[in-house]
């Protein structure tokens, strides 16, 4: 028989849903890249630490990781972090070098066609 691996999480089912709408709507493909990350096994989830992404983003970027953002490392510059989940020490250093943490939903709202937006994962 085979496994069903259907995500029952409400809020991740509704939040890959709302990545698919907006493809849809603004023929954007970094949201339905997103998405079909999302879809994906937890296991294969992106887990990057601060060191990542304080080697491959450059300053002001806007970031958003498919997975959870974890806490090793120094972050230097002033970025904005979006991902679906972040650790409590992750999310303390970037807001103490000057940056900021938002959702997934709030920067697809703040940048309905993704430009600019790199993904680390």
């Amino acid at each position: 028989m085979a496994r069903n691996n259907k995500k029952t999480n409400p809020s991740l089912l509704t939040l890959i849903g709302d990545l698919k709408a907006q493809t849809r709507s603004n023929g954007a493909p970094l949201w339905r890249d997103v998405a079909l990350r999302l879809e994906s096994s937890r296991s294969n989830w992106a887990e990057p630490n601060l060191s990542r992404l304080s080697r491959h983003a450059a300053d002001e970027d806007l970031i958003l990781v498919p997975g959870k953002l974890l806490g090793s490392g120094e972050v230097s510059g002033k970025h904005t972090v979006a991902a679906y989940s972040v650790s409590s020490s992750a999310k303390a250093k970037i807001e103490a070098a000057g940056g900021e943490v938002v959702t997934i939903h709030d920067l697809m709202k703040a940048n309905p066609t993704g430009k600019g937006v790199f993904i680390l994962g």
